[in-house]
């Protein structure tokens, strides 16, 4: 079954475990009941911490992620009244009054280093994301394209929204633009899969649905525009590509990239090998248009914000 048919509650609905979505609007779930969070700026710190897993993170460093450097004179007072909040909701998770957490199975402390927050068992959806787009990228690199389709899905229907979606603060802004850019990268490769499987057809609703969210990225039209060939749909391909180009040429003044020109040239050849080339993106960062060779999928980037 499908994440997107699970929802956020998974296979767990209804327990007293804890469910953290970072992905779109910050919530806190436990069972069935949607958790009070506080106001903005505890939000903001609970999602700085949820982003740093285990880590001690220092006042100074929080003061930068909430605020940047310019901050106000109350920051470090505002920072320790959100902390009693957060630790407040937790006494109420606990049942024992120690603050702890270790009740929900969260602990939130304070060491010599800074603030430390463990989910312990809980579940959170970003994590989840990692891991099964870590492990669907792994089973590409092997070969084993069924698998890696099925995990990058998993991990796309997970991707509900922006990260922490209107909560503000410089950190979050920058991990806000950098899982956009992992989601993004992922999902060039789930694509690339389908049509390594032969799936050219059920490849082009969902690049249509890319390409007209991102237009400027141009992985997505290449690969659009040869899932339409392979599909028997030759012509949609060429008229997608006019279509996109006039609208970069207005927006920007410029032509598309040399990989969309070369597809196209091919398209307008009708090369035969389009049927059988590879559209795995190159290791080497090859062009796209070269006939197919051996594939190694590039090895997995950084995905964890300190790694």
């Amino acid at each position: 079954m499908l994440l997107r048919e699970r929802g956020f509650y998974g296979n767990d609905r209804g327990t007293s475990h804890l469910r953290f979505r970072l992905l779109g609007p910050l919530q806190v779930n436990r069972g069935e009941k949607t958790l009070e969070l506080g106001p903005p700026k505890q939000r903001a710190l609970l999602a700085v911490l949820l982003l740093r897993p285990g880590l001690e993170t220092g006042v100074d460093q929080l003061i930068e992620s909430l605020w940047g450097e310019d901050y106000p004179a109350y920051a470090k007072n505002l920072i320790q009244k959100s902390v009693s909040g957060l630790r407040g909701l937790l006494t109420a998770l606990d049942g024992d009054g120690s603050g702890s957490g270790s009740g929900s199975g969260v602990t939130l402390e304070w060491s010599g280093g800074g603030y430390r927050m463990d989910v312990g068992a809980s579940e959170v959806d970003l994590y989840t994301y990692e891991q099964l787009a870590a492990a669907g990228i792994a089973a590409a690199r092997k070969g084993e394209i069924m698998q890696a389709v099925k995990l990058l899905e998993e991990a796309r229907t997970m991707s509900t929204g922006p990260l922490v979606e209107g909560l503000e603060g410089p950190m979050l802004d920058r991990e806000r633009l950098y899982r956009q850019e992992r989601f993004l990268a992922d999902m060039e490769v789930r694509a690339e899969l389908e049509l390594e499987l032969g799936r050219h057809r059920n490849a082009v609703p969902y690049l249509h649905y890319a390409v007209h969210k991102y237009p400027l990225r141009e992985r997505f039209l290449w690969l659009l525009m040869l899932a339409l060939y392979r599909s028997d749909r030759g012509n949609e391909a060429l008229s997608t590509y006019a279509v996109q180009r006039a609208r970069v040429v207005e927006e920007l003044g410029v032509e598309p990239g040399p990989a969309l020109r070369a597809l196209h040239a091919r398209l307008l050849l009708q090369d035969p090998q389009l049927m059988v080339m590879s559209a795995l993106r190159q290791d080497s960062g090859a062009a796209e248009d070269e006939v197919a060779a051996p594939i190694t999928i590039p090895p997995l980037a950084r995905r964890g914000p300190f790694d």
